[in-house]
This record gives structure tokens, sequence and C-alpha cells, in this order.
């Protein structure tokens, strides 16, 4: 007979809160002693799942846990276990199998086994929506196997907007969390502009504090190359899209409201405007000049960042 498999749910909040919260709810795992052993207690977990129709898809193993994703049909489950039982159970679904939960949950290939530098290997989990946006989440298991999901303040630069990659931009040797910024609301000629913003690695998690000067440099550089070749093929579109970009990349790196705007000025210095162009691109420099915002208050972007308070994020 197969022993009873122990099962101590920990939710993480809103795996689509940009992964950028803390585990929520009870915490029995503080003072219970489970006791069992991680990988065979896996073995139990997978049992039990496919007996019930799943199929696992990924299987990864650390410091004292092991994390397990499965599928069935259009529905997805990651279960961590470590020496507390499972301590991680996140579910695209609810019971029923027609509410969602937290989407299509995942285990990527992390860049690294220790993703937050204490010395321990960690568990990299993916949410992807139905528009194929990733927002990931970084769960580290401690040596008791107490798992707790380290914060990417997404929210801090744009409201509901979550951490889409891992990687070192700037050759520090830490991992920044990535996160994309869209402006829908300043496109031209179906043109929308964007820019990466990493998060820097500190005690509490990934946080914004501005953008690492080599990758500032490296990102406006790029764009002042496209910025020559659109305005030399007469691609407005383009070209103002790039200077939102620039302008943009100045606000993240913490310049002066002037200095955006002469950025943005100069990106379209010169350039021939059709009348319908020259209408939109003054609204767009109003929006940055307002602090990103449209001249009747909104937030200027879906996704972007707005100084002041920040509107609801819109669907996408």
């Amino acid at each position: 007979m197969r022993r009873s498999v122990t099962h101590l749910y920990v939710g993480l909040a809103a795996l689509g809160a940009a992964c950028g919260g803390a585990l929520e709810g009870p915490r029995p795992e503080d003072w219970m002693r489970v006791g069992v052993e991680p990988e065979e207690e896996a073995v139990e977990v997978e049992a039990a799942l496919r007996e019930a129709g799943w199929t696992r898809t990924q299987r990864r193993t650390g410091d004292g846990f092991v994390a397990l994703a499965f599928e069935r049909g259009e529905q997805y489950a990651v279960r961590v276990v470590s020496r507390r039982g499972v301590v991680v159970a996140l579910d695209s679904h609810e019971p029923d199998g027609l509410r969602e939960r937290h989407g299509r949950v995942s285990l990527p290939e992390p860049p690294r086994s220790d993703l937050d530098g204490d010395g321990r290997e960690d568990v990299l989990v993916a949410r992807d929506d139905h528009a194929g946006e990733r927002c990931l989440a970084v769960v580290r298991v401690d040596p008791e196997g107490r798992a707790e999901a380290l914060p990417i303040a997404g929210d801090a630069l744009a409201t509901g907007a979550c951490a889409s990659a891992l990687t070192d931009v700037d050759g520090d040797g830490r991992l920044e969390a990535v996160v994309s910024l869209r402006w829908p609301q300043l496109a031209v000629r179906g043109e929308v502009p964007g820019v990466d913003a990493p998060l820097v690695l500190t005690a509490e998690g990934w946080r914004p504090d501005g953008l690492p000067a080599s990758h500032e440099a490296s990102e406006t550089e790029a764009r002042r190359a496209a910025l020559e070749a659109a305005r030399e093929g007469l691609d407005v579109g383009v070209s103002v899209r790039l200077g939102v970009e620039l302008a943009a990349l100045a606000h993240l790196s913490g310049a002066a409201m002037s200095a955006q705007v002469e950025r943005f000025d100069a990106a379209l210095e010169g350039l021939v405007l059709e009348e319908a162009d020259a209408a939109r691109v003054a609204e767009i420099r109003a929006a940055i000049a307002l602090g990103w915002r449209a001249p009747d208050g909104a937030c200027a972007t879906e996704s972007g960042s707005c100084d002041g308070e920040e509107e609801e994020r819109r669907p996408r």
C-alpha cells in the first residue's frame, strides 16, 4: 500500500503578481517537522499525479529539494518537494479544470543553479499567459526545507509588471531580473516603444536602482545607430519609436525631465513630418514632459511607469 503523501501547500502569491510577493498563508512548516526524504517523497508525488492522469514533463533537483512539472491536456502543475513534504504547489486551473488559477506554469532552465548568490541552488518557476508573455519567480529552499519566493519588485516600475528573464546585463557576475516595459499609447504608425529595465539583486530580492551604466550606454548606442538608419530611410514610425525609447532610457536612469525631452527632440530634429504625424509627435512630447502622462492626466503607458501615482495596469 502506498503511504500517504504529506502535502504542505504553499501558494506563491499570484505567481502573476510578478512573482514579486512573499508566500501567502499560514506557515505550519515553521513548526512542523515532517522529516521526509525529498527524493522518495517526489516519487510518491509523481505516482499520485500519474494516477490522476498527469504526465511529468520536467524534473530538477537541488540542495534538499526536488522540483517537478506536469501537464494533463491543457492543464499544468508544478510541485516542489523538500524534507517538509510538498512546500510549493502551483496549478494552472482550479480543481474544476475550468477556472484559471496560475496559468501555464513550468520549470524553465535557469541561467545558473544559484540564482540569488547565497551559495544554495534555487528553483526557477515560470508562468506564461495567453499572449505568450512570461513571468518568472525565484523560490529559495532553506536547509530546513522551508520555501520562500524571493521578491522581484516589478511593480515598482509599473503596476502588474514582472520579470521575463534573469540575466547578467552588465557583466558584474550578478543576475538582474529584466522587466519589459512597453508604451502602446505612445505608438506612431504601429511602432510601439519599449525597453528592458533590469532590477538589481539586493538582500531583499530584485529591486529597481536606475540602469547599470554599461547597460544604459549599450542600449542607447544601439538605438542611436538604428535611429540613424531609420532617418536615412525616412521611416517616421521607427524614428519616433526610437526617440521615445531613448527618452525612456534617460527616464529609467534618473535623468532630469528636461534631459528626457531633449533626447526625444534630438532624435526627431529636422525630420519632415506630415501634419498628422506632427500632431502625434507633439502629443507624445507633452506626455513625456508631463512625467510620462497624457495631457488628460492618464498614465501614458500600459506597462511602463509614470512619475507619481500610477493607474491600474490595463489587461493586454
